[in-house]
């Protein structure tokens, strides 16, 4: 995809979350879904883009992100 950059490869559950948190953000994300049309597979990862012009703001949001993830844990 031209102009946008893959910044994180995760389970379906953390991408989703991490797109309502860069939408609330004014970065409009693109999710890739790994699942597959006309079969109902998942391969349960899904990968989210940002456009080049917003990756450095979307970083920030994206660091934080993941530093809530791993206290979680």
């Amino acid at each position: 995809m031209k102009n946008y950059k893959l910044v994180l490869s995760e389970s379906k559950i953390i991408i989703s979350g991490l797109s309502l948190l860069l939408k609330e953000n004014n970065i409009i994300p693109i999710v890739k879904s790994g699942t597959i049309p006309g079969y109902n597979l998942t391969l349960d990862m899904d990968e989210l883009y940002v456009k080049n012009l917003d990756l450095k703001k979307a970083r920030t949001h994206i660091e934080s992100y993941q530093k809530q993830i791993k206290k979680r844990d």
